[in-house]
């Protein structure tokens, strides 16, 4: 930049007066450029902001525009909801009776076989051929007529017209006159009599396809043959070897005659529906059975049916203390046989209510009592549970579980605390277990029984902490879950790794860990092997719909047979798997999982004993609200009510907080 002072010293003053002059020149124009740029980028300027004004108005106007057409935002919880509603709708149920018979037709037809009975007492010779109505012409299906005097049977007998309505007229007087049950009806049992109705449909050679319930069997030979409609498998809880031994001998051929090749066997659907001692209504009946077709989530239903069965499980406790283990309807009896993890198992829930309900404490006390006194042993400071000459560790964590659920826990400490020092005793250095205190005489794979054990055993020291707040049942539990989940879930693709039994107790153990550690490694897992056992369940009720919501896969039959207890335990993990679900927002799991428990639930109620469906139990009382063993079987064990029952307590629990 050039500087006065050095001007001043090397230039005339002429020359500094034509060079200021020519400067101003210089000045001004430079000035007077800038301001006309000024100007001119001022309006630019104005421009530009107007420009940009009118921009920001249009995305404004876009944006309110936007709002308006927008979508609210999406309710997740919600969203399940509706596809819940949407995979009940979709469910197909399919109507399986070969004839079309209303109820009105079925009402009908009973009315039919009870006035055969007033005509037969009454003297009158010939029927009254204007019952036999037009429209049941042609239907010529062979038809049985059952008598049931307060569950007992009186009288069975066929007959086949080519009117339906005279069929059943005909049988009925056929009937009458059956003396194989303690004699034939007299007129002083008329009061209490009740007829069923078995229609026959047509029949096909036996084979696989026979199914137990749903099919009836005949067999013949040389025109010696004999028949039994479906009911009698399951009334009598017999199988088809049995089954076709009875029917040889029905016939009047050789027990074994079934292996004879000369010997024609066949199998027959049936429709089946009568009159009962337990409603005026005339009832359907499928597999012996009443059910719900189509599930629904209902929680005042699912209550319901808990009050029931744990009305049956109070029931079942006789007075010395001790609940009854296993009931066989057919036979009237009670088994002599036990197993102490399910004994214990219905402890643990009555120590449970009765923490809440002070009329049970004497019942809790009185059991817990009968429990030590027979089977609880001691040795030193290690306790355990003692029964057929062996202490298992799920028979002493199950006790200890009991203990930590008892209102009278402080009087029971010195015994709980020496039920866990076994567990401790019994906890290897890498947290896996001993399965035994006292092995047994007979090889076993405690591999296998640990599947069952190990679960039960983590679950009793959680409780136990839970109980005592002593952070070394803590430790313990964190420790063993640690080895299992390497050695379940963690390995569970590994070749012959995974069985589906460590399943539901692990679940609630890693539902309790996971809610008093809050570490999502087991939230994983609870994931991992639920996701899993959701294979197992029969989600579309084929080809019987009374299979809907088992837990069941006939492509696994290593897994074991299908059995109430199994469904009703693999429930109960997936309701503490759901909880879990929901606590960490999962929508497509809580989808899953809920899904799954609807059909749990729904088949589980289904296999309940609750009216009409006790058409043929001389001691219905025994058996109200119990949970049989299966569709195909009326047999009640205190394991299939007693999962039942906690599977739908923490249904209702973690429900009722939605």
């Amino acid at each position: 930049m050039l500087r006065l002072k050095d001007l001043k010293s090397h230039m005339s003053i002429n020359l500094i007066i034509s060079f200021l002059i020519v400067l101003a020149l210089i000045l001004t124009t430079v000035t007077s450029g800038c301001k006309v740029e000024t100007e001119e980028l001022q309006e630019d300027d104005k421009v530009s902001v107007a420009e940009k004004a009118e921009a920001t108005t249009e995305e404004a106007s876009d944006k309110e525009i936007a709002d308006e057409i927008a979508e609210p935002e999406v309710d997740q919880f919600e969203l399940v909801e509706q596809r819940i509603d949407e995979f009940i709708n979709s469910i197909e149920i399919e109507e399986d009776e070969f004839l079309d018979l209303g109820h009105e037709d079925k009402e009908y037809l009973i009315d039919i076989a009870y006035r055969a009975v007033d005509d037969y007492f009454s003297g009158v010779s010939e029927a009254d051929e204007s019952l036999f109505l037009e429209k049941y012409d042609g239907i010529g299906n062979k038809v049985f007529i059952g008598f049931r005097v307060m569950g007992y049977k009186k009288g069975s007998y066929s007959a086949k017209e080519e009117n339906l309505a005279k069929t059943i007229y005909i049988a009925t007087q056929n009937t009458i006159q059956d003396a194989r049950y303690d004699g034939s009806i007299t007129e002083a049992h008329l009061d209490h009599l009740k007829i069923e109705v078995l229609i026959i449909g047509k029949e096909k050679v036996l084979d696989e396809n026979y199914e137990k319930g749903i099919h009836g069997l005949r067999l013949e030979k040389n025109g010696q043959g004999a028949s039994y409609y479906n009911t009698v498998a399951i009334e009598g809880n017999h199988g088809l070897e049995r089954l076709l031994e009875k029917l040889c001998l029905k016939a009047g051929l050789s027990e074994n005659c079934a292996d004879d090749t000369e010997v024609n066997k066949y199998y027959f659907p049936t429709i089946h529906f009568a009159s009962t001692r337990f409603s005026d209504e005339i009832t359907t009946f499928y597999r012996c059975n009443v059910i719900e077709k189509k599930p629904e989530f209902d929680l005042e239903k699912i209550r319901k049916s808990l009050d029931m069965a744990e009305g049956w499980m109070l029931l079942n406790l006789d007075e010395d203390g001790y609940f009854n283990y296993e009931y066989y309807p057919w036979k009237e009896e009670y088994s002599n046989s036990n197993n102490m993890i399910r004994q214990l198992m219905s402890s643990r829930w009555l120590a449970e209510v009765s923490s809440k309900d002070e009329a049970l404490l004497h019942m809790h006390k009185v059991n817990m009592d009968y429990v030590l006194r027979n089977w609880y042993r001691e040795d030193g400071e290690l306790g355990y549970i003692f029964f057929d000459n062996k202490s298992k560790i799920g028979a002493t964590a199950m006790a200890l579980r009991t203990l930590a659920y008892s209102p009278y826990l402080e009087d029971y400490m010195d015994v709980a605390q020496k039920l866990a020092n076994n567990i401790l005793y019994l906890q290897k250095e890498d947290g896996s277990f001993n399965a035994w205190y006292i092995e047994p005489y007979y090889q076993y794979d405690e591999e296998i029984l640990l599947r069952f054990y190990s679960g039960e055993t983590i679950l009793a020291l959680i409780d136990f902490y839970e109980a005592t707040g002593d952070e070394k049942y803590l430790d313990a539990a964190v420790r063993s879950q640690e080895f299992y989940i390497t050695e379940y879930i963690d390995n569970m693709e590994e070749d012959n790794n995974y069985y589906p039994a460590f399943i539901p107790w692990h679940a609630q153990c890693l539902n309790k860990l996971y809610k008093i550690t809050g570490d999502k490694k087991y939230s994983d897992a609870i994931f991992k092997i639920t996701d899993k056992v959701l294979e197992l369940q029969d989600q579309e009720g084929k080809p019987y719909i009374d299979f809907l919501g088992r837990f069941y896969n006939p492509d696994t039959p290593q897994y074991g047979t299908p059995h109430s207890a199994s469904t009703s335990v693999y429930l109960e993990g997936v309701a503490y798997a759901y909880e879990i679900a929901e606590i960490v927002e999962d929508f497509e799991r809580m989808y899953e999982y809920k899904k799954s428990i609807i059909l749990g639930t729904h088949n589980l109620m289904n296999l309940q004993f609750k009216g009409t469906d006790m058409y043929y139990m001389a001691n219905p009382q025994r058996v109200w609200g119990a949970i049989r063993v299966g569709v195909e079987s009326s047999r009640i064990r205190i394991d299939t009510t007693g999962h039942t029952i906690d599977a739908f307590r923490k249904i209702v629990e973690v429900f009722e907080l939605d």
